[in-house]
């Protein structure tokens, strides 16, 4: 696959204007030298969310994410990096440059495969096959689905042959072949024989939200078993990140959605479709993710879960509410909707027809009424200790969702009706068991932090989460956030030759920000951190300082955001080294009886820098 330019990253960062990006996508107002906004990353009523035109950097003071315009969009749109790049550069209205077809690049790229490219003519292969099958077209018909639906969704068949995949695709390529098995295409054996994953099954494509073919679903004509055989995990497809007909979805945005139905199974969505109801996705094989519900109230604000009555589907309501708990927020809706035990929405949209199946979702129960009377059926509470367990269970799931919602107050209201208490006798329980909940959450995060902390990684750097802003830390903050000081600072390259010889160690990172701020004296705060982005945990660390507040970075000594602060913090480390090697070059002469020449020549040299650093800190002050 081709790779991206790194320069051509750095100048798109360059072309646009972070502001205008982030303002595309959700409203922000100008405050002061800032844009503000409610942090579209988690719940708030005040606006926390600042995005800095300047320093092209946003950052949430609320819940400390914080980013460049690339980072932005890769959490905003839910789009990895590559695809990030692509957004934004569509939106500059720029082609993306890739490497150039010779070099290294281009012999890297020769050994590789299209992952894509390869899904793509999997999924024409088994299209073209479901003509040559009457059996497969007979059942998909007589499961009501039409010509023009199965086109729509590229449905097609796997032959009943260990290699009619094989064949096609990968022949005698060895490398066709291990992408194959990476894809989950084809199966390796026990033997060492390779044969094909999917025979003998309808297929039905996969599509990430681009509407690119990532994975397949296969489903037997009969009632042998499994029923269904979804594409493994790879490395372009990770099924807790999609939903199928997402890709629909976002092209229905414009059309202002009331609402999105999730259902269990891609053939649900496929005869709601077919029906006229086009809102639908489905999960993959797997219980709703909180990155699936983050992707879903992007483009509704009310979603609905439509499950079978049966025991199996409550369980997986009940399981789907746990997951999507976290991700409450006051202006999006949780509604949950169950069809009689014999029914999913496929049969039931076959059987009974649209306007049944409309009638059964615009009759959901809101999370509120979901929750308690799941609680209800469940406990007893008509003695004492049924309430007392009923509360606890409630309380459980409180803790999940963000403090201070109404659909919280709006669960504490109905409670307190059922288990006959008064809403602030219910209100003050409820709280104290939460209290106790969080408090060993908070215990088990403590330890794990702990023991972050404690492990070094090979660089000896710790957990970034978790280190202190020490003074040299308030400096490398302060040049992150604005690298326009470095301008100010007299003699830099001089700076640099005494913090390189003289306080390496305390000093990498500071000295590798100079660097960079050197090579482009324009650069901006979101700028300085692309260059950082795989730069592991020091990168992470130059993230975590450049989101940190002006107010703490000022607690540890800058009480003014003034050069002279910078310098008299890079001269309090400097003069900290140079008196430590002098005090060992001193003690080493009167051990030895004197110094060599060399030695010496370093001691004077030592001692006369250390007298102009105190004289200049004797002005400063």
């Amino acid at each position: 696959m081709p790779y991206i330019k790194k320069d051509f990253i750095e100048r798109l960062i360059d072309r646009v204007d972070i502001v205008d990006v982030i303002g595309s996508r959700i409203t922000l107002k100008r405050s002061g030298n800032s844009y503000m906004c409610c942090c579209p990353f988690h719940n708030e009523k005040t606006p926390s969310f600042s995005v800095n035109q300047q320093k092209q950097f946003f950052n949430c003071f609320g819940c400390h994410k914080s980013g460049n315009v690339l980072g932005f969009i890769m959490d905003y749109d839910q789009l990895s990096f590559p695809e990030a790049v692509e957004q934004l550069a569509k939106e500059a209205g720029v082609p993306v440059e890739y490497e150039e077809s010779s070099g290294k690049p281009q012999e890297k790229r020769e050994h590789e495969v299209d992952f894509y490219d390869l899904l793509e003519r999997a999924a024409g292969l088994f299209e073209a096959e479901l003509s040559r099958h009457p059996e497969a077209l007979a059942y998909l018909h007589g499961r009501g689905l039409s010509d023009d639906t199965l086109r729509r969704y590229h449905v097609g068949f796997a032959p009943e042959s260990w290699d009619f995949l094989i064949k096609n695709l990968a022949g005698d390529n060895p490398r066709i072949l291990k992408a194959m098995t990476e894809l989950g295409l084809a199966t390796q054996g026990q033997q060492g024989k390779t044969y094909d994953t999917f025979r003998k099954r309808v297929m039905i494509p996969i599509r990430d939200k681009r509407g690119r073919t990532i994975a397949f679903g296969g489903r037997v004509l009969d009632d042998s078993k499994p029923k269904y055989i979804n594409s493994r995990e790879s490395p372009v497809y990770k099924k807790g990140h999609e939903l199928f007909n997402l890709d629909s979805i976002r092209n229905l945005r414009d059309k202002n959605l009331s609402y999105i139905v999730i259902t269990e199974g891609y053939m649900d969505v496929i005869a709601l479709e077919q029906a006229g109801i086009h809102n639908a996705v489905a999960s993959l094989g797997t219980a709703t993710t909180p990155e699936q519900m983050n992707l879903l109230f992007k483009q509704a604000d009310r979603i609905i879960f439509c499950y079978d009555g049966d025991s199996a589907g409550r369980n997986a309501a009940w399981h789907a509410l746990n997951t999507a708990l976290p991700a409450l927020r006051d202006d999006k809706q949780l509604l949950f909707c169950f069809l009689p035990p014999e029914h999913d929405p496929d049969t039931l949209v076959r059987t009974q027809g649209a306007r049944a199946m409309i009638d059964y979702l615009e009759h959901a129960e809101s999370l509120p009424e979901y929750i308690v009377s799941t609680l209800e059926k469940e406990y007893s509470v008509a003695d004492d200790g049924g309430r007392v367990n009923c509360i606890d269970r409630a309380s459980e799931l409180l803790s999940m969702m963000p403090e201070a919602t109404l659909t919280r107050a709006a669960v504490e209201k109905r409670l307190a009706n059922l288990v006959g208490w008064s809403q602030e006798s219910l209100h003050s329980g409820i709280n104290t068991a939460i209290g106790n909940i969080l408090a060993r959450k908070n215990a088990r995060s403590t330890e794990n932090r702990q023991y972050r902390v404690n492990s070094r990684n090979q660089d000896g750097y710790a957990d970034p989460d978790n280190i202190p802003l020490t003074p040299m830390r308030a400096v490398v903050a302060r040049l992150v956030k604005d690298p326009e000081l470095l301008r100010a600072i007299p003699e830099p390259d001089r700076l640099v030759e005494l913090l390189n010889e003289y306080a390496r160690d305390r000093s990498a990172v500071l000295l590798d920000l100079v660097s960079k701020i050197k090579s482009c004296p324009d650069t901006t705060t979101g700028a300085l951190l692309e260059k950082y982005r795989e730069s592991g945990n020091v990168g992470k660390l130059i993230g975590l300082l450049a989101a940190r507040s002006d107010t703490e970075v000022e607690q540890e000594g800058f009480v003014e955001i003034k050069i002279i602060d910078l310098l008299h913090f890079i001269k309090n480390i400097l003069m900290e080294h140079l008196t430590a090697r002098t005090e060992a070059l001193r003690i080493k002469g009167l051990r030895n009886n004197g110094l060599d020449s060399k030695e010496l020549m370093e001691f004077q040299y030592l001692e006369t820098r250390t007298r102009e650093l105190l004289t200049d800190r004797g002005r400063e002050s």
